[in-house]
């Protein structure tokens, strides 16, 4: 065991917070261990250090300072843990109630309460033993492409999670964000066939990204802006499709900035006030930071933060799995409680 490895063990041990982290496509795995168990909040993103924000931006998010934490940098080295073959439980009801909540989406469409919806669900399954670096691990050798992270506070809980998406990379003045929409199954092809709800669900998150970040009222003016062609990338056994945005920012705000960003329409739906008014008055559960956004802010003039996607809460001996997929005109139900049952499997793949 790296020593990493056991520094985060002894913190959650000791109920200290920390969180420990790779970057996509990275071999290092960058740590944050704090000594103080009070809950700090960032509300002006001016501090330095690691921020975990809800998807609900009316509440704070946690941030760790870096000047109040040692810091920790070690490489990993992939050791291609396998993935764990347990089969859990799935209840009948969890699939109803899904199905009940995409039909309504659909109907508010229908009656032009917004284009898009993107509608979620909790599913609880119950762990044997859990052993938190095993996990860590196997979604570190798993998804080399994501942002991999463990993350806990003792009056908060324990996160840990694989995210394919990035929210926005600010390097000195280098702007990068990505829209990425849709999913599909992996099936040994990288150049799939995409519907044209696919499609259209893509082309609903860009261009919502391109026409606020040309929207001068919000305070992002690029110079050498560009959009890449959309492509497909994959996430584990997953495929989404993806188009990168990128500039060269001039002064600006990081907490307008993120006011104007998230919620993304990949994680919300468009228009976004709407959206969001029906996934708060419907879902029936608390996404918590499920969709919300993390990383490093303000670090060696950089900012790097990642929306909080493929994630897992543990609590106690269960795992809560939070999984979700966007609604359009053309959705289909049981296409839909597919989609989030694919994506509920990506994480469970890793769970023993």
């Amino acid at each position: 065991m790296s020593s990493i490895f056991k520094k985060i063990l002894a913190s959650h041990k000791n109920n200290l917070p920390f969180v420990s982290f790779r970057k996509p496509n990275s071999n290092k795995i960058n740590t944050y261990l704090c000594d103080d168990s009070s809950i700090k909040y960032s509300e002006s993103y001016k501090e330095e250090g690691f921020v975990f924000a809800p998807f609900h931006n009316h509440y704070p998010s946690i941030i760790f300072l870096k000047s109040k934490s040692k810091v920790y940098e070690d490489e990993f080295v992939n050791d291609s843990i396998n993935s764990t073959s347990n089969s859990f439980h799935q209840p009948v009801s969890d699939k109803k109630r899904h199905l009940n909540l995409v039909i309504s989406g659909i109907d508010a469409i229908k009656n032009n309460q917004f284009k898009k919806v993107v509608l979620s669900r909790k599913e609880i399954i119950k762990i044997d033993s859990i052993d938190i670096l095993s996990i860590f691990q196997r979604l570190l050798c798993k998804y080399e492409n994501a942002f991999v992270y463990v993350w806990f506070h003792p009056k908060i809980g324990l996160w840990m999670g694989a995210t394919p998406e990035r929210l926005v990379t600010l390097n000195r003045r280098e702007f990068h964000t990505t829209a990425l929409a849709s999913t599909q199954v992996f099936k040994g092809n990288m150049n799939p066939f995409w519907g044209t709800k696919e499609k259209e669900e893509h082309q609903f998150v860009l261009d919502y990204i391109v026409s606020q970040i040309k929207n001068q009222k919000n305070g992002i003016i690029l110079k050498n802006f560009s959009v890449s062609d959309t492509y497909t990338i994959k996430a584990g056994n997953l495929l989404h499709l993806k188009a990168d945005i990128k500039g060269t920012i001039g002064d600006f705000e990081l907490k307008s900035l993120l006011d104007t960003l998230h919620p993304t329409p990949a994680v919300c739906g468009l228009p976004k006030a709407a959206a969001k008014d029906f996934i708060l008055q419907n879902e029936n559960y608390d996404r918590c930071y499920y969709t919300g956004f993390l990383g490093e802010i303000n670090t060696n003039l950089k900012t790097e933060l990642f929306v909080n996607l493929r994630c897992v809460e543990i609590i106690d001996t269960c795992a809560a799995i939070y999984v979700g997929g966007g609604i359009t005109l053309d959705s289909n139900p049981e296409d839909e409680w597919l989609e989030t049952s694919n994506k509920t499997n990506t994480i469970k793949s890793v769970l023993k």
